[in-house]
């Protein structure tokens, strides 16, 4: 593991630490949903899965925490999709690659790659919204099943995992300086401010500080 390797892992356990204490104080119901953090043979069963190394900062990110059975605890209303699910999402987006055809033979479209490791989901069954983390550059970008901002080409997802999950502490710590997506709370849960249902608009409360 090389010194920036070594600096990205204890970056991303500060700001989770960060995350973890403010959900525990103002948003307990979202705190509960998480699940602990991932024993050494899960995560020896994503590597068998996956075609390349794991990234250390991701690994340690699993180590504290092992997912999340609640929508909206990191930015844009997603969560961290559970390890038995990232391997299975893996092998079933890998399986598309190899077996279907798009288009011409020299035009295949790659409709995921081997270095692509899912991380996070909007939706905690359909996954049909992912936020991967490209292990050969280690940054995140986003993929749709519907093809939209796929392929590395999502600039607003540009981040490293660790400059991710410090803009989700610090959205929380000061909301007033929030500016891609504002926290709020409905009974004890929190939801960022783009994922509002429409039951829940009378009930959202923005986190002011």
């Amino acid at each position: 593991m090389t010194v920036d390797d070594a600096i990205e892992a204890r970056q991303v356990v500060q700001a989770w630490q960060r995350i973890q204490a403010w959900l525990q104080e103002h948003a307990p119901a979202s705190c509960a949903a998480l699940l602990p953090g991932a024993e050494a043979g899960q995560i020896r069963a994503v590597q068998d899965a996956v075609r390349v190394p794991i990234p250390k900062a991701l690994t340690m990110l699993w180590r504290t925490v092992g997912g999340s059975v609640l929508r909206g605890v990191f930015l844009g209303n997603y969560d961290l999709i559970p390890l038995d699910r990232v391997a299975d999402f893996y092998r079933d987006r890998m399986a598309d690659h190899e077996d279907e055809e798009i288009g011409a033979a020299e035009e295949r479209i790659p409709l995921w790659k081997p270095e692509w490791i899912p991380v996070f989901s909007n939706h905690r069954t359909s996954q049909a919204f992912v936020l991967y983390l490209d292990a050969t550059g280690g940054l995140l970008y986003k993929w749709s099943r519907y093809g939209e901002n796929n392929y590395g080409t999502d600039t607003e997802e540009l981040d490293s995992l660790s400059s991710y999950l410090e803009e989700v502490a610090d959205s929380l710590e000061y909301p007033a300086m929030a500016t891609r997506d504002k926290p709020g709370l409905v009974d004890g849960v929190l939801v960022w401010q783009s994922g509002i249902e429409p039951g829940q608009k009378d009930q959202w409360e923005p986190v002011t500080g």
